[in-house]
């Protein structure tokens, strides 16, 4: 039995449980609901800094920036384990409602609100959805926190994670056929808020909270064959505050104007063909009011033997500052990732991570990390 052929069409009903709650555990006529989990334990087995990176042990590895998941020099299974439930209640066949909480254990055990939207379909190709979601800036995004999903441990850590992950707002979607390729095409518009930002922890001695807003924008997927594509882009408004004494940090309050304006811009192309795939992205974050700009870029190559999937990935990153030309963080990396099909919805992963850091300035340095996940769906 080739068990490779089962494991693709789960893998994306995973995703599509992710982004539209279709892989039930339970249901009735209108009402229906699923989940995931993922177990994972991680350790840097060794490291270049070895006093603290502000108040975290070292050597350390930054495994999860949106959620400021760190890793240090012994076994950790809080920074990337979590646990999803997320159901949907249909109120007509054009009418439904989707929520999704998603509980964390990171340094400290949190739950958060991830999706609580309604949904409208206007037409058969045409979709208006309102309420909370999450920022489509990655390919993984609308699944990213879905263990099972993909082959790695975690996306690429150098390319993957940024201060801000949802959005409050509306979208628009389109699904349909043009001239032989499988498209999806979203619109959105919104903002997000957050208190005691998680990526800014890692930066900051003291809570940071930051606001996204007038986000606009969107993403266009195409799909031929054993081809995909999607191009991003999103703009914003820029804020953050200092939390415990409310001083404005971004804009710099020297400077009159009031947010920073931001583009991102992303690209990704996966194939598939037989046994073998390939998986690359590549983003750039344009801040330039502020003399910002960061590119990261990843690729992966994979191949599936029965019920297990080696892959191997290169990563890079890179930003520019001219504010701060000594503190630009530069560093690459890759992994081999190894996982292996345990039952039709549950399995079990294993990770080696060498990571290379070229900042200018005192970061965490050059590390190597073994991870292992259970991840699974329900």
């Amino acid at each position: 039995m080739i068990r490779h052929t089962h494991w693709r069409s789960t893998a994306w009903a995973a995703v599509l449980a992710a982004a539209s709650l279709s892989l039930p555990a339970w249901a009735d006529e209108a009402f229906t609901y699923s989940g995931f989990a993922s177990l994972v334990a991680g350790k840097v087995i060794s490291g270049e800094r070895q006093d603290k990176f502000y108040d975290y042990a070292c050597p350390c590895f930054i495994a999860d920036y949106g959620h400021g998941a760190l890793y240090g020099p012994h076994w950790q299974v809080k920074q990337e384990s979590k646990v999803g439930l997320q159901g949907t209640y249909t109120f007509t066949p054009n009418l439904s409602a989707t929520a999704q909480v998603v509980g964390r254990g990171n340094d400290e055990i949190e739950v958060g609100l991830e999706w609580l939207y309604l949904s409208y379909d206007l037409t058969p190709n045409w979709t208006l959805q309102v309420g909370r979601k999450r920022l489509p800036i990655y390919y993984y995004s609308d699944f990213q926190d879905v263990g099972y999903a993909y082959t790695w441990v975690r996306p690429p850590a150098d390319l993957y994670g940024w201060e801000i992950s949802n959005y409050n707002g509306v979208n628009v979607t389109y699904r349909g056929e043009w001239n032989g390729w499988s498209v999806k095409s979203n619109l959105l518009a919104g903002r997000e808020d957050t208190k005691k930002n998680q990526m800014q922890r890692i930066y900051y001695e003291t809570p940071q909270d930051v606001t996204w807003k007038r986000i606009l924008g969107g993403d266009l997927v195409l799909n031929r064959d054993w081809f995909t594509t999607r191009l991003t882009y999103i703009q914003s408004d820029v804020q953050q505050w200092d939390h415990d004494t409310g001083e404005r940090v971004t804009p710099d309050p020297s400077v009159a104007r009031k947010a920073e304006k931001q583009k991102i811009y992303g690209i990704s192309t996966n194939i598939d063909i037989d046994n073998w795939f390939v998986r690359s992205e590549y983003s750039v974050f344009d801040r330039s009011s502020y003399s910002y700009k960061s590119k990261a870029f990843m690729i992966g190559v994979g191949a599936r033997f029965g019920d297990f999937t080696p892959m191997i990935t290169k990563t890079r990153y890179k930003d520019r500052n001219d504010h701060a030309p000594d503190e630009v963080q530069h560093d690459s990396g890759w992994s081999a990732t190894l996982r292996y099909e345990l039952t039709p919805n549950t399995a079990l992963k294993v990770q080696y991570d060498r990571f290379k850091d070229h900042s200018a300035y005192d970061y965490v340095g050059s590390s190597k990390v073994v991870s292992v996940s259970l991840d699974t769906v329900f």
